[in-house]
């Protein structure tokens, strides 16, 4: 069984136990949900209000017991996800993989950060320099992301890579651009 983290319960929703639900909207594919600390409970109603969802749970009789669960994580089991459609991912699936600039693995993805407009990967390089190691963060967004079998593959882009790095570029430090110092 694995567990993935699919939001988290914001406030008491009226007197019957309802709570507002912070996350992913494939909660309304499922029967039951992982609460934290409190194990498994069926999802007995899921409805919206707004732009919001509540969500009422089996033994959650009223707004007391509704408290109690405020800002715990709630997780779905990988095997109750519904299926996506092709070219979507879920983004836990991602976070692990190798990525690669021309065939060279430059890091893996690590997490990947709701930036509002466009998520955002957080890759961890790899390499043997400090700097290589470094975190950066690349748009999600096509066409400079593809998720293929076995990794993600980046577009080169100037001065995010080393491998990236040109000449021309002023994040390459063998460049001419004021500040930098070619090695002698």
């Amino acid at each position: 069984m694995r567990l993935v983290e699919i939001g988290r319960f914001g406030a008491p929703y009226a007197l019957k136990g309802g709570l507002r639900f912070r996350g992913e909207p494939v909660v309304l594919h499922l029967e039951r949900v992982y609460v934290e600390g409190h194990g498994w409970r069926a999802i007995e109603d899921l409805y919206r209000v707004g732009e919001e969802l509540v969500v009422h749970l089996a033994g959650v009789t009223d707004r007391t017991l509704a408290e109690a669960l405020v800002g715990l994580r709630v997780y779905a089991e990988v095997a109750d996800l519904p299926p996506l459609e092709e070219g979507r991912y879920y983004y836990f699936a991602l976070i692990g993989l190798p990525v690669y600039v021309e065939g060279r693995q430059v890091g893996e993805v690590v997490d990947i950060l709701d930036a509002g407009a466009q998520d955002v990967l957080i890759i961890r390089g790899v390499g043997e320099r400090l700097r290589d190691r470094a975190e950066r963060l690349v748009p999600l967004q096509a066409p400079y992301v593809r998720v293929e079998e076995g990794g993600i593959h980046l577009d080169p882009i100037p001065g995010l890579f080393a491998s990236c790095a040109t000449p021309s570029s002023p994040f390459s430090p063998t460049s001419s651009a004021p500040g930098w110092r070619s090695p002698s």
